[in-house]
C-alpha cells in the first residue's frame, strides 16, 4: 500500500510538470482566450517578411532558415537577425510550443495531420501572382495575428512605393526578365504585374512565352527587347554577343526581388522604377503584352523593335552562338 502511495505522488509530480510545460493559458475566459494574442513560427520564407512586420515584440518565435541566409532571404537582412530560425521540423516546432504554425500550401499531409493531433493551428499561404494578391495576404497574416492596424500600415507603405514608382511617360518599354538557364516569368507572375506597374510589358509574354519557358540567346540576338533586366548570372546572361545590342539596355535586377510579395514589392518597385527613369523613350510598335505587335510584326518580316548593332534576324555571328 505504501509503495502504492509512493508511485502515485511520482505521478502527480510528473503530470504536474509536463501540466506546466503546456501552453495552456489558466484562468482565462472563453472570452480572454478568443482575443489572446497567438505564438506563431513561419516556415515560409515569404510570410515571414509580412509577420516581421504585423506581429508584436515576442509573438514571432522562429523564421524559415531561409530567411537567415542573405544570400537567399527576400526579406531585409538586418530584420531577419531580430528573430530566431528554425529548419521546420516537427521536433523544433514542438519545442518551441507556438499557438500557430504558418508555412506554404505544400506542407506534407502528414506533417498537417501531425500538427493537427498535437493541437497546433496550422495556417498555408500559397505565391501571390498579383499586388491584390499580396495585400489579401497582408491582411490574412494580420488579423490571424491579431495585428490588423499593422497590416494596413504595411500596404499602406507598398501603395505609396507603387505610387512613386508608377511612370511619368505614356506608353510601355518591352522588358525581358532573363533568369539563369534563359528563364522568363510568365504573364501571371508578380514580376509581371510590377512590370506593367512601372512602365514596362513583359517581353517574353509578348512571345508566347509562360511561367519558366526558356528564351535562348539566338532569339535575343535575334529580336532584342528594349530592355534586359539581368535577375542572377551565367554565361548566356553576360555573352559578349549581348554588347553588341545598341538600342538594349542591360540591368540587374537581385533574383531576391522575384518571388516574395508583401515587404519585398517595395524595394523591387523602387528597382524598376529606377532602371525605368534611365531609359530614353523610343517607338513602341504596341504597349500591350498579348503578343498582336510582335506576330504582325512577324508578318510584315520585321522585329517590332529596332534591331541593334547590326544584329538582324537570321544574321547572328555563327562564331557568337557556337561559344555560348
Amino acid at each position: 500500500m505504501a509503495r502504492r502511495r509512493r508511485v502515485g505522488g511520482v505521478l502527480c509530480l510528473l503530470l504536474a510538470a509536463l501540466t506546466a510545460c503546456t501552453p495552456q493559458p489558466k484562468g482565462e475566459t472563453p472570452r480572454e482566450q478568443a482575443h489572446r494574442i497567438p505564438t506563431i513560427v513561419s516556415l515560409n520564407p515569404c510570410a515571414d517578411a509580412i509577420l516581421a512586420e504585423v506581429t508584436a515584440p515576442g509573438q514571432l518565435l522562429a523564421l524559415s532558415h531561409y530567411s537567415a541566409d542573405p544570400r537567399a532571404a527576400s526579406m531585409d537582412p538586418a530584420k531577419a537577425r531580430q528573430f530566431p530560425t528554425t529548419r521546420g521540423t516537427l521536433e523544433e516546432v514542438l519545442t518551441l510550443r507556438p499557438d500557430v504554425v504558418v508555412d506554404s500550401t505544400f506542407v506534407p499531409p502528414a506533417t498537417a495531420a501531425a500538427y493537427r493531433r498535437l493541437g497546433l493551428r496550422l495556417e498555408t499561404i500559397g505565391i501571390a501572382s498579383t499586388v491584390e494578391e499580396s495585400r489579401a495576404q497582408i491582411r490574412g497574416l494580420a488579423a490571424m495575428a491579431g495585428n490588423p492596424t499593422q497590416g494596413e500600415a504595411l500596404i499602406a507603405r507598398i501603395d505609396a512605393a507603387l505610387a512613386a514608382a508608377a511612370p511619368t511617360r505614356a506608353g510601355a518599354l518591352p522588358a525581358l526578365v532573363w533568369e539563369p538557364g534563359g528563364i522568363v516569368p510568365g504573364d501571371n507572375t508578380l514580376i509581371a504585374d510590377l512590370l506593367r506597374r512601372t512602365g514596362f510589358a513583359n517581353f517574353a509574354a509578348a512571345r508566347g512565352l509562360g511561367q519558366a519557358d526558356q528564351l535562348p540567346l539566338e532569339r535575343v540576338l535575334a529580336d532584342p527587347p528594349r530592355v534586359i533586366l539581368v535577375a542572377g548570372s551565367d554565361r548566356a546572361l553576360s555573352h559578349p554577343a549581348l554588347t553588341h545590342l545598341t538600342g538594349t539596355t542591360r540591368a540587374a535586377l537581385d533574383p531576391r526581388l522575384l518571388y516574395c510579395a508583401g515587404p519585398t514589392i517595395i524595394p523591387a518597385a523602387q528597382r524598376l522604377a529606377e532602371v525605368r527613369r534611365t531609359l530614353s523613350p523610343l517607338p513602341i510598335f504596341a504597349a500591350g503584352t498579348n503578343g498582336e505587335g510582335a506576330r504582325e510584326a512577324r508578318r510584315r518580316g520585321s522585329s517590332p523593335l529596332p534591331h541593334a548593332g547590326g544584329v538582324r534576324e537570321g544574321s547572328v555571328p555563327p562564331k557568337l552562338i557556337a561559344s555560348q
